[in-house]
């Protein structure tokens, strides 16, 4: 009885050290830009999803682009970065409808084509390497 409960708790405090280890791979800093046209697009969000099987609820670098253009990946913190890989990027533009100041229930809408909300359809990619990553600017258009 002694025996079984002593290697009930040695499985016990294996199973407990095994997730004590990192919990996500090293972080790059990653930074880049993004344009409609030739203006920037201030305030539109970007992010990278990673290119292979990943679960379902994994956490994705995201960003919000500065009035520059310019953008700097998340994934746990402000600006911590993201792990190095391959991306498929999606960058939505969501600006609420100023046609009807007056009306507070006037939506949102996304000022990008649907395309650039689907990762599989965007043709936006990205890699990030193992230390500071410089996306190469992302121009998008209006058309569909």
């Amino acid at each position: 009885m002694v025996r079984r409960a002593a290697r009930l708790s040695a499985v016990a405090l294996a199973a407990a050290l095994a997730g004590c280890g990192p919990a996500d791979p090293k972080l790059s800093p990653v930074t880049g830009k993004v344009f409609v046209g030739d203006a920037p697009a201030e305030y539109a969000t970007v992010v990278f999803h990673p290119v292979g099987p990943a679960a379902p609820d994994a956490v994705k670098p995201r960003a919000t682009v500065g009035a520059d253009g310019s953008y700097t990946l998340s994934t746990h913190a402000a600006g911590d970065g993201a792990p190095p890989g391959q991306y498929r990027v999606t960058v939505e533009w969501w600006l609420s409808g100023m046609k009807k100041a007056t009306d507070p229930d006037t939506p949102p809408k996304n000022r990008l084509p649907a395309k650039y909300a689907d990762p599989a359809a965007s043709g936006l990619t990205a890699t990030v390497g193992d230390g500071p990553t410089e996306v190469p600017a992302f121009t998008l258009n209006l058309k569909k």
